[in-house]
């Protein structure tokens, strides 16, 4: 039904203006919508596809009740470099674990420069995914071997391996650490920028001292960049550095500040950003106003979830990570303890089984309860 209101609101005549008030109708279509919708826009042309795409991924960003991953997964293998490249932004909140492949050969592969640069961005938030544990471990390792490749690539173009930087960076280590020297001892400002937002994704303390050094730079953006870095590793010691950011030239600057200063949090940062309720920019009114709502309703939560009631909710058995303690007497739970544990076998989901099994999709309650997830038509390894 949503498929067919949207064809019917399509003028034939391509050169005619499209009416976009039935675009939320493409919201989640099923896979044999999405399947006719494939094959009739290859018969579009790639200006038309382009400007559905472009407002697909406008609407988006307003309306994120609506969703249209799958049309966006379409408009990767499209013929138009412009398509692709505009899908990948449609995709770049994706948590599917079946785009890693997908969007490596497209950073790699491609023939469009500005779609390798779009795929490295892309693979940004999943790579926040794998490092938070939330994908499989045979993911990490493949978008870590694949950015770590990019950068270390002396032939890769600067675009792709800024963003490659950006992307990895979240995983830290020392590995990282000589590239985001390169990047911000560089001459060039895209260069500086990016290394300062892997700064920040490091959460790694150790590049304080560049980060508040970059506070007063000559360019907005690179003292934007250095205030959202502050806001990652910094902590209240740094609120004092962050007063003069708070009444920056540059509005977005002051909002970047707004937010570092609500991340490092504690009474000082919450008098910072009440003195910011009088500023005569609507915008830095209502951003602090949303900033004392949100750290008050922490500190809300911090009173009403006090140790006591996290024991009684949770338990306090949580001392054998992998063992669902459910079903068995005290007897049994005490015997486990003297058991040696392999921490090593041990995931981030603290299920105790290896990777292997989790890879075949093992319920963390059954050891013998197999899920397997269903078959999806995008992870596949013949990508043209």
């Amino acid at each position: 039904m949503g498929l067919d209101k949207f064809l019917k609101a399509l003028p034939e005549d391509e050169e005619a203006s499209i009416n976009f008030a039935s675009l939320p109708e493409l919201s989640g279509l099923t896979a044999p919508e999405v399947s006719e919708f494939g094959q009739l826009w290859v018969e579009w042309s790639s200006d038309r596809v382009l400007e559905i795409v472009d407002r697909m991924v406008s609407l988006s960003e307003e309306q994120p009740d609506v969703e249209f991953e799958s049309i966006f997964k379409q408009g990767l293998v499209h013929a138009d470099s412009r398509v692709r490249a505009r899908s990948l932004k449609g995709l770049e909140d994706s948590g599917d674990r079946t785009l890693v492949g997908l969007i490596i050969r497209l950073m790699t592969d491609d023939r469009s420069d500005e779609v390798r640069v779009a795929a490295a961005q892309s693979l940004a938030h999943l790579s926040a995914l794998a490092q938070a544990g939330r994908l499989m471990p045979r993911d990490r390792r493949m978008l870590t071997g694949a950015l770590f490749a990019v950068l270390e690539d002396e032939s890769e173009l600067q675009a792709v391996k800024l963003k490659a930087l950006e992307a990895v960076s979240v995983f830290g280590g020392e590995r990282i650490a000589p590239h985001i020297e390169w990047a911000w001892s560089s001459k060039n400002i895209a260069a500086r920028q990016s290394s300062l937002y892997a700064m920040g994704r490091t959460s790694n303390p150790i590049w304080i001292e560049r980060i508040v050094g970059d506070l007063d730079h000559d360019v907005a953006s690179v003292r934007y960049e250095a205030t959202v870095a502050i806001g990652e590793v910094g902590d209240e010691s740094h609120l004092r550095v962050l007063e003069a950011t708070l009444d920056d030239t540059d509005l977005t600057v002051q909002l970047a500040a707004i937010s570092a200063v609500e991340r490092i949090g504690g009474d000082r940062a919450r008098r910072l950003i009440e003195q910011r309720l009088t500023s005569p920019e609507p915008l830095v009114v209502e951003a602090a106003q949303l900033s004392l709502e949100t750290m008050k309703e922490e500190e809300d939560l911090d009173e009403v979830v006090t140790p006591e009631m996290a024991r009684s909710m949770f338990g306090t058995a949580d001392t054998l990570p992998g063992i669902d303690t459910e079903g068995y007497d005290a007897a049994e739970i005490e015997g486990w303890a003297n058991v040696a544990v392999d921490r090593s076998q041990i995931d981030d989901f603290g299920t105790g089984v290896t990777e292997e099994a989790e890879e075949l999709g093992l319920d963390r309650g059954d050891p013998f309860d197999i899920d397997l997830p269903p078959e999806d038509p995008w992870d596949r390894e013949d990508y043209p």
